[in-house]
């Protein structure tokens, strides 16, 4: 079950990176964004898709917006924070390649995002009526 949970997970955030990083990169070189910029572009467009996709296919979430909603916008904002941060790190203060710090992006954001969503986003609403 578990490991089945993390192919999920995996296969969803895999997508949902890949969005990510495709849409920062191409938002850095087609459109001229500074890399703080771009990174954003890419993280916003990946948000929806992995609300739906975690909550749906790997947590088997009956969604309950108003409740795992806001729960999610707070990880996405957090995992933001966490790109940003690595973002504003490599490539102002230590000057290192875009391309690479995705890369470091997609692997540290993913590790946060899934330990947030298993213990607090995607838990059972216990105060819904059922």
């Amino acid at each position: 079950m578990r490991a089945a949970r993390l192919t999920r997970f995996a296969s969803v955030g895999a997508l949902a990176t890949g969005v990510h990083v495709g849409v920062a990169l191409g938002a850095a070189h087609a459109l001229m964004l500074a890399p703080q910029m771009a990174n954003t572009a890419g993280f916003c467009a990946a948000v929806l898709l992995s609300y739906f996709g975690h909550g749906r296919l790997v947590f088997h979430t009956n969604l309950r917006h108003r409740f795992h909603g806001p729960r999610f916008l707070a990880t996405a904002v957090l995992g933001l924070m966490v790109s940003s941060s690595i973002t504003q790190t490599m490539t102002v203060w230590l000057d290192v390649p875009f391309a690479l710090t995705m890369a470091c992006v997609a692997l540290a954001v993913p590790v946060a995002t899934y330990l947030m969503c298993k213990f607090w986003v995607f838990r059972p609403d216990y105060s819904a009526a059922s």
